[in-house]
């Protein structure tokens, strides 16, 4: 019975995540990236996860108890929207940097997306582990999407980093933007300041802004 409760708790975790890159892969619409190169990157993102937590196990019980606005404001920041995405960046680094199907700008955001599906689904299967099943639609969804949103939007400037005489701007461009919506996500979350229904709307935004990113990295490569 524990192998079944624990292969439900994957299958919780991992099928949504699967759904997600099906469905933002569909956007690659000229040269699709190979599914190993996919997976790797999911591979990657998921071993993310071990140095985030180690960068925010020092803080852990400020992040949980302290109740003043500056601190938290620092800690949703620099703590836990600088640390994840920069992990995350990492990881696409190392999963495609030297892979010759990078070869179109759209390539950053569908890796980097693959990347943050990755450290959702092991990140989710921690938190279904610990409250339940009951928390799984909603760690599947809006969860997944914020983070998919957040390196989404840095996966725009990495496909621009790629073909830039100049990358490193992209790319700090990148991590600086994904650091601070994940951030201002985790604060708005942590600190309660707003409803449900606002982060929620706060994620469809986001998801907005990254689909007009997929746009413009398609038609910035149309005619090559």
């Amino acid at each position: 019975r524990r192998g079944d409760a624990v292969l439900t708790v994957l299958l919780a975790s991992l099928v949504p995540g699967l759904f997600w890159l099906w469905y933002f892969n569909r956007y690659d619409v000229r040269d699709k990236e190979p599914v190993s190169r996919l997976m790797l990157c999911m591979f990657f993102g998921a071993l993310g996860v071990i140095p985030a937590l180690s960068w925010e196990a020092p803080f852990s019980q400020l992040l949980k108890a302290s109740n003043s606005l500056p601190v938290q404001l620092g800690l949703s920041f620099f703590v836990v929207g600088l640390g994840e995405e920069f992990f995350k960046l990492v990881a696409v680094y190392l999963a495609v940097a030297r892979s010759e199907h990078f070869n179109e700008p759209i390539d950053g955001i569908i890796y980097a997306i693959a990347t943050a599906i990755g450290f959702s689904v092991v990140e989710n299967t921690l938190y279904i582990s610990a409250f339940g099943l009951m928390v799984a639609p909603l760690r599947g969804t809006i969860a997944t999407l914020a983070h998919i949103a957040f390196s989404g939007l840095a996966g725009y400037f990495l496909g621009k980093a790629r073909f830039s005489s100049r990358p490193l701007p992209q790319i700090a461009s990148g991590l600086a933007t994904a650091a601070f919506t994940h951030g201002l996500y985790d604060f708005l979350l942590i600190t309660r300041l707003v409803s449900p229904l606002v982060l929620i709307l706060v994620i469809l935004g986001l998801q907005y802004i990254l689909l007009m990113a997929i746009q413009t990295s398609v038609k910035s490569w149309q005619g090559r």
